[in-house]
């Protein structure tokens, strides 16, 4: 049943006779009317059975709880009674899957009935969205839309029409039901010094908002001592809003640096607020009264609720103690959230005493007061004191207004001054410290919300749907740090993803004359540089480069053309000179024309090193004119004109900033190496260009494809620029045998296996056509002499034997080419790179010293030959100083990274491991040796997997062009190739083939949608129109992957959950498991789980030691699951590196698994973290960096994220309930045979089947098998006929690697679909997925509860990823939900 439908009221309770309260409508489920059967509440329904128009419901005549009826359908494919025309499968299993019977406690059907009713009665979708606690909602008496009404009181019906209609300013507005005000709110608002009833005046006129409540207060206060000095100057009429926000922005960093963590932004230019230890104040008010005042608290009247108190009333409204708090005191629940982490992660810190700054929309400060407030928990402070010191500062700021002086630091200046703020305290009575004398109702028109839309009619005492809700939700009152303004809480609930991003976005939109004035202050200081020494030696440098001597032609083609291609080879110059040549062309001209360049680069590190590179080239610091931002980290200002930034921080701000205002040139760096984020960003700036005639376009490419982007942008003008490189000497692998004379010793493991020799001849074999195969049979069998001719040039150097390659390498030594003939070249073999940097770093050649650059796959392999190179005297500097070792990647910090540019002291060989980040993101002037391992990280689509993956593989003749490039930079230079030039000449890809055609394509797909200029488009005329489309096959398989997901809506929508997954660089079936990790509180396992399925299982298995392998991995085994073994072993692993690193290298050993890859899966642990805190599923400002420096041992993840983001972490059924909501729709059914019984003494027993006779099918390959290494594989009967898989291998048959048992529960709860309920022979059949997956419930009742409690979850769900900031612990309609899941999942 879709949400959409879900009920909002509860039935009354009665005999189907009249009565006061409606009663029950007997047997009303028969009455197709719109009354539905309701009983004695009238005829027009608004009895207790009445229900929405045409739903057939009933009530159990045992129960108070509604259940409903399904309209009989035809029988389904998968029924028994198949239709006549119908094809039935192929094949015909003798085995069937055993129909599991949904069961439920009587105990739990009471709970989930109690918990559906009271979800009715409240309004489901307010309680969660307002944020407020239960107790608040029971406040109010609540007549949901189908509750009978008090007696004398006639029901008012609603028109069928939409919650909020427009009516405009002139017609009259219904009377407005008031905003229910939170008792916390109100306890918040009194800390500033105003009694608990203006407190509550305002939150009734501000719909309840907190932040716009005490604006609204303090105005009021202050216009009463102040009156007319409140006025804006007129001096600062004329003052722009930026030039007010950089000051403003300017004040943030140096009280930020003067007053450390006191001093927090809450709201950038908005709210601001500085901790203060005032300890004669709290001296002053000493500790007898703190102990009379708790003494009051504690005898709190019996007249008030003490479960409402501590924040757990469950009789709510029908309770006969009043739901009051009284004043100074807050309710339990409450008190403990405002201190919860989540809710308040910018402040660890709780300060008694807080002074708060508040800037309105559109605020001039400094040229204009701001609102002070001065906020205390000290419950021993009068309220009026804490008024007046707000008085006495605001004053001050007035005077500090007039000359347009920065005055908070001299306001805390002023309250650290005990002498001044002592004699307010002497002043203890304040009008707004007591009752008003009359408290008017608030008539509407003074609202601050303007009554722009008519709301429905709904009586006065109603509690207000969630319908009636949009404008006025209240705000996160649980945060302690400023609930009405956290980031986004009550943003993203009221606004598209889109939109809010828009409004973020709109600081790029600079009034023109503030724009004209920094312009003009930026030429003036470029003309003064341009006569400084520093600023002209460096000029004399740049104009050596060979970009330079093609500076007028670029400049020419860019004053004619709106798009360019420029093509140079590696260090030209291009990346650093064409900017800089744009920037200062437009700086000699008029401030107006003063150019605003984005040059977008593929990876963080080259954003950075270049950034600060051209900004060294500029005599200034970074940060100034040159700028760069990457995810996470900007440095930049409002005096920034060439920004440098990766290629997913331009797409994401096109979210927001579609056409991309004030910016004037876009230039798309490293655009050969065709990435699908360059791929997607060429096809955006091909609609941007012809919406905007004045920004320009430069491709920039290393390669000489240029051809192919000039043509895409209608054969717009090329430029190449000669490349600056001195010759380099090219070897292959046959040449590095020779001079290292490397061998191969007998059990080296990049020796090729005998298995692996003759898998190479059978792959031979396959590839021969039939001639070939009759002419190789005849060689074998003649001994031909002329054989030259057989070793074709098609055939690899890994199918030949040890003659074939004498043949192929004429002139090569023997002994290289037994090496060869046995080596494994799959491999990338570290011991031949430590013996060629022996060779080099001796010096026993003719080759002049410099650096050396290792170009390997990746960051276990760079891990790999670091530490094997320590252990070489040669290296570890032990003994003598002679190298200096880096490693470089993308996981560095920018300070590590910048090593690699340090030229080492004389004698000193400065060595570099690296991955491909160094071929052309970033040049290292001082390389000689280049050495390449002929590998690279390539994203792949792993078909097994249906998922993307990254993997090894070798890199193409530009790639390998392009590293030997990096050794001529200097002085003539050597390249080490560690492939064969056979292979160089013949087996590699001239370039690599493009991102978008080798990788699934739903994080695109996401991308696509996110956008305003796509969002209405059909996804296949957007991919159609990219530079080198993917298969359409491809793209139809990544929209039902999404579909499956719940992140796409079938006419190519985005649900809240694609949003969130659009925003997470990761594969979208691993976001889904990360954010429900997040979510149902057991996030460590989750991303345990998440990383081994993004890399791959810890498990490893020797081709010798196999079974023994196994066996240890099935002393993990848990619960029928891989997943739960790895989780199992990684704890374990965890556990021994805290220990020592000896324990953990002696574990690994021990339990056959890498430790390589659990040290990968430990840092993509701490990077998804990141991610989920920067989207706000966990803390913020979680940094996968600081989380490995305070990791003592193991990976740090679950302390970082704390306890209540894992408080079920220790649930292995909630653990594989989440787990089946990732990984649906990838379900095995489990088909056990027929019956054996065999006679025993005591009568006929069922024989259990052996393990190879169950069957094993999914919905779309039909028969697969368990693969050998998974714990399920000799499992000979499961509780539950279901399993979960993530991969798929085909070799000779289908095998599923990993697979875990998935229960009932978690199937209906979580699995994909819609969840229908059927009367079939008699049994109540529950089905998902149409059908193929199904249980029998034990009852119709059973059927109904599961199928409206997912229903509710599922709408949880969805609020819970609109709003991330949303606590479902301290959300009463949360909390309640996920703990009845939890309880079913675990005990039933």
């Amino acid at each position: 049943m879709s949400s959409s439908v879900r009920r909002k009221g509860k039935p009354g309770k009665g005999d189907g006779k009249g009565s006061s309260r409606g009663g029950r409508g007997g047997k009303g489920h028969m009455n197709k009317s719109h009354g539905g059967g309701g009983g004695g509440g009238g005829s027009c329904g608004g009895g207790g059975g009445g229900s929405r128009k045409a739903s057939n419901r009933i009530w159990d005549d045992g129960d108070d709880f509604c259940v409903f009826t399904e309209p009989k359908r035809p029988s389904r494919p998968c029924d028994s009674n198949k239709s006549k025309g119908e094809t039935r499968p192929k094949w015909k299993p003798k085995a069937k899957v055993p129909l599991q019977t949904l069961h439920m406690t009587s105990e739990n059907q009471e709970k989930v009935k109690a918990l559906l009713r009271d979800l009715q009665e409240q309004g489901a979708d307010a309680g969660s969205e307002r944020g407020t606690s239960g107790e608040e909602e029971d406040s109010e008496p609540q007549c949901g839309e189908e509750q009978g009404w008090p007696a004398g009181q006639e029901p008012i019906f609603l028109p069928d029409c939409s919650p909020w209609e427009y009516i405009g300013p002139e017609e009259v507005e219904p009377p407005v039901p008031e905003c229910a005000v939170s008792p916390l709110a109100v306890q918040k608002l009194s800390r500033y010094g105003f009694h608990t009833e203006h407190c509550q005046l305002a939150l009734r006129i501000c719909d309840g908002d907190l932040g716009a409540a005490l604006e609204h207060l303090l105005r009021q206060c202050f216009s009463e001592t102040f009156g007319e000095r409140m006025a804006l100057s007129e001096a600062a009429v004329y003052v722009s809003l930026n030039e007010c926000v950089e000051q403003r922005q300017e004040e943030t960093l140096a009280l930020k640096s003067i007053c450390g963590e006191k001093f927090i932004e809450r709201i950038q230019n908005r709210v601001w607020t500085i901790g203060l230890e005032l300890d004669y104040l709290t001296n002053k008010f000493c500790k007898s009264k703190q102990k009379e005042s708790s003494k009051n608290v504690r005898d709190t009247s019996p007249e008030t609720c003490k479960f409402y108190l501590k924040g757990n009333c469950k009789f709510g409204s029908k309770c006969k103690f009043k739901h009051e708090v009284p004043p100074h005191q807050m309710i339990g629940r409450a008190e403990r959230n405002v201190n919860d982490p989540h809710l308040d992660a910018d402040d660890d810190t709780t300060f008694m005493y807080e002074l708060q700054i508040r800037f309105s929309k559109d605020h001039k400060y400094p040229y204009q007061a701001p609102l002070v407030a001065f906020y205390s928990t000290n419950e021993n402070l009068p309220l009026a004191c804490r008024l007046h010191i707000s008085e006495f500062l605001y004053g001050k700021a007035l005077e500090f207004a007039k000359t347009s002086e920065p005055v908070v630091y001299s306001l805390i200046t002023l309250l650290e001054e005990e002498s001044e703020i002592v004699k307010l305290l002497t002043h203890t009575q304040h009008k707004y410290s007591v009752p008003p004398v009359n408290v008017p109702p608030v008539p509407s028109e003074t609202r601050i919300s303007k009554p722009a839309y008519r709301k429905p009619v709904v009586p006065s005492n109603t509690f207000l749907s969630n319908q009636m809700l949009e404008g006025e939700r209240l705000s996160e009152l649980e945060e302690d740090a400023d609930e009405d303004e956290g980031p986004a809480s009550i943003i993203v609930e009221n606004e598209s993803y889109v939109n809010l991003k828009k409004r973020s976005y709109k600081r790029y939109d600079r009034p023109a004359k503030s724009l004209f004035a920094e312009n003009s202050k930026i030429c003036r200081q470029f003309q003064m540089k341009q006569a400084s020494r520093q600023f002209h030696a460096i000029l004399q440098e740049r104009q050596l480069l060979p970009a330079w001597e093609e500076r007028e032609t670029i400049l020419k083609l860019l004053s004619k053309h709106q798009v360019v291609v420029i093509s140079g080879m590696t260090g030209c110059g291009k990346t650093t000179q064409i900017p800089q040549f744009i920037l200062d062309n437009s700086l000699n001209g008029p401030p107006e024309r003063v150019a605003n360049i984005i040059c977008t680069q593929p990876r963080r590190i080259s954003a950075i090193s270049v950034a600060e590179r051209v900004a060294k080239e500029r005599a200034e610091r970074v940060g100034l004119t040159v700028g760069y931002q990457i995810r996470l980290e900007s440095v930049k200002s409002s005096a920034t004109r060439l920004l440098y930034c990766t290629t997913g921080v331009l797409l994401r701000r096109l979210e927001g900033d579609a056409t991309l205002q004030g910016v004037t040139h876009i230039i798309v760096d490293e655009v050969h190496e065709r990435t699908e984020e360059s791929d997607f960003l060429l096809l955006v700036l091909k609609d941007i260009v012809m919406q905007r005639a004045t920004l320009q376009v430069i491709l920039m490419s290393a390669t000489l494809d240029a051809g192919l982007f000039s043509k895409y942008f209608s054969y717009c003008p090329v430029i190449t620029i000669p490349g600056r490189a001195f010759p380099v000497d090219q070897f292959f692998l046959e040449d590095a045998l020779a001079v290292t004379r490397y061998v191969l010793q007998d059990g080296s493991p990049y020796m090729r296996s005998m298995k692996q020799i003759a898998k190479e001849k059978l792959k031979a074999r396959h590839n021969r056509t039939a001639q070939e195969e009759v002419e190789e049979d005849l060689r074998l069998s003649l001994h031909l002499q002329d054989e030259e001719e057989s070793v074709k040039d098609t055939i690899p150097d890994q199918q030949l034997d040890f003659k074939q390659l004498l043949i192929r390498y004429k002139g090569v030594s023997k002994s290289v080419i037994k090496t060869m003939s046995v080596m494994d070249f799959e491999k990338v073999n570290l011991e031949l790179i430590e013996a060629l940097l022996e060779w080099i770093v001796d010096g026993k050649h003719a080759y002049p010293p410099g650096a050396v650059l290792v170009f390997l796959p990746g960051l276990a392999e760079i891990k790999m030959l670091y530490e094997q190179l320590q252990s070489n005297s040669l290296f570890n500097n032990r003994r003598s100083h002679r190298c200096v070792i880096h490693p470089l990647h993308s996981s560095l910090s920018s300070e590590e990274q910048q090593a690699v540019f340090v030229k080492p002291p004389m004698g000193v060989t400065k060595i570099i491991i690296s991955t491909n980040i160094a071929e052309t993101s970033i040049t290292i002037d001082d390389v000689v040796y280049v050495i390449d391992s002929g590998k690279m990280k390539e994203k792949r689509y792993d078909a097994g997997k249906g998922m993307e993956s990254l993997e090894d593989t070798f890199v193409s003749q530009a790639n390998a062009l392009q590293r030997k490039g990096r050794a001529g930079r200097v002085a003539s230079g050597v390249c080490f190739h560690l492939f064969t030039s056979h292979h160089y000449n013949h087996q590699l890809l001239k370039q690599q083939l493009p991102e978008i055609q080798r990788v699934p394509l739903e994080q695109l797909c996401l991308r696509i949608k996110i956008l305003e200029m796509f969002s209405t488009h059909n996804l296949q005329s957007v991919f159609s129109r990219l530079i080198e489309p993917p298969h359409i096959d491809s793209l139809r398989a990544s929209k039902v992957r999404l579909r499956d997901l719940g992140a796409l809506t079938p006419d190519e929508k985005l649900t809240p959950l694609g949003y969130h997954l659009a925003s997470l660089p990761v594969d979208v079936r691993i976001g889904k498991l990360m954010l429900l990790g997040s979510i149902f509180r057991c996030l460590d396992p989750a991303l345990t789980i998440a990383a081994s399925l993004a890399f791959k299982s810890p498990f490893v298995s020797p081709w010798d030691k196999k079974e023994e392998a196994n066996q240890k991995k099935l002393e993990f085994a848990f619960a029928n699951s891989d997943y739960l073994a790895l989780l199992c072993a990684y704890k374990g692993w965890q556990l021994s590196t805290k220990e020592s690193a000896r324990a953990s290298y002696n574990y690994c050993r021990q339990n056959f698994l890498s430790g390589r890859t659990l040290q990968e899966m430990a840092s993509l642990k701490r990077q998804f973290t990141e991610l989920l805190s920067d989207i706000g599923f966990v803390k913020e400002g979680l940094r996968a960096k600081e989380i490995e420096k305070r990791a003592q041992g193991g990976d740090g993840v679950l302390d970082a994220t704390g306890e209540e983001a894992n408080t079920n972490a220790e649930n292995p059924k909630l653990i594989s309930a989440v787990l089946c909501a990732a990984l649906y729709p990838n379900v095995v059914q489990v088909k056990t045979p027929e019956g054996k019984f065999q006679k025993t003494s005591s009568g006929v027993v069922r024989l259990q089947p052996k393990s190879a006779e169950l069957k094993f099918v999914t919905k779309n390959d039909g028969y697969v098998h368990i693969h050998p290494s998974s714990v399920n594989y000799q499992v000979r009967h499961f509780d539950s006929p279901y399993l979960l898989y993530h991969e798929k291998i085909k070799t000779s048959r289908v095998f599923i690697r990993d697979c875990s048992m998935v229960s009932v529960y978690p199937l209906v709860l979580f699995g994909g679909g819609q969840v229908n309920v059927q009367l079939q022979r008699g049994a109540f059949v529950v089905s998902l997925d149409d059908g193929w997956i199904r249980f029998v419930a034990a009852s119709h009742q059973v059927a109904e509860l599961v199928k409206e409690l997912r229903c509710e979850l599922d709408q949880l769900l969805q609020d819970k990823i609109k709003n991330p900031s949303m606590d479902l612990c301290s959300c009463p309609r949360g909390s309640r939900i996920i703990s009845m899941i939890v309880k079913l999942i675990t005990t039933q």
